[in-house]
């Protein structure tokens, strides 16, 4: 990778001055750094809504990337390999949720007795960035470590139907499903199905949002770009009508 490549996914919230005192950071110890926003306004403490943006936003970068997270930061600190790239940030199950068995070398970050670390993002995470981007290796930097497995899960089963979670919420107020299509279509097996969600009910898959009359307040269950199931509303906010958040379930029961 030619351009040495930081990326930041964070709880900071865009109206303070935690992002500018990274990339600052940042860019006095890597020369030509090219700093990359994913997103601040995540929910504070939200680990699986961070996960989920993690998974989809940070992932595709070029080999090399180093991608910082700070989200519900705390120790163990860990840097890991993952899609040829490194991710730093708290072992507080978003790498595992996020990265799953790609997740290569893994390494505990050192932290001294004494040393101030409430905001780890600059104290430790940008000078691990930079060894990185300078050349040094894992094995240098910290002791192997094992991550902590992920306290969440996408989906379980319970009796005659699936509990599924909800992983993100985006701007439009549309719920982003811990259940992939390709997850969905295996259990499916071609049987009708029923997914209740809070008061309402739907029991067909479609491909493209709903057009026609905006009044039409149908449920839709349609595929996001992302591969996961997507619950929404034509022109209105499923979260803001449903209060259906991140961490919160639907049933899905397949018939037949």
């Amino acid at each position: 990778m030619e351009t040495p490549t930081v990326t930041l996914t964070t709880d900071w919230g865009g109206q303070g001055f935690f992002a500018g005192m990274v990339k600052g950071a940042l860019m006095r110890a890597i020369e030509g750094v090219r700093v990359v926003d994913i997103a601040h306004e995540l929910k504070v403490y939200n680990v699986m809504t961070a996960s989920f943006v993690v998974r989809q936003a940070c992932t595709g970068f070029p080999p090399g990337t180093v991608h910082l997270i700070d989200v519900a930061s705390r120790e163990p600190y860990v840097v890991l390999q993952a899609f040829g790239q490194y991710y730093i940030c708290s072992d507080n199950g978003l790498p595992a949720l996020a990265l799953g068995d790609n997740v290569r070398d893994v390494r505990r970050l050192p932290t001294q007795p004494g040393g101030i670390y409430n905001f780890a993002a600059y104290n430790l995470f940008t000078p691990i960035a930079s060894r990185l981007l300078h050349g040094e290796s894992l094995t240098s930097i910290g002791e192997p470590y094992t991550l902590q497995s992920s306290l969440w899960t996408g989906y379980v089963q319970q009796g005659d139907y699936y509990r599924v979670y909800v992983h993100y919420v985006d701007s439009y107020g549309n719920a982003y499903l811990g259940m992939s299509y390709d997850e969905f279509e295996q259990l499916r097996a071609g049987r009708p199905f029923v997914m209740q969600v809070r008061d309402m009910e739907v029991s067909e898959l479609t491909t493209t949002y709903f057009r026609g009359n905006a009044a039409d307040l149908r449920l839709q269950l349609t595929v996001s770009a992302t591969g996961h199931l997507e619950l929404a509303l034509r022109e209105r906010s499923l979260a803001q009508l449903s209060g259906l958040k991140p961490n919160d379930s639907v049933l899905l029961r397949f018939k037949g």
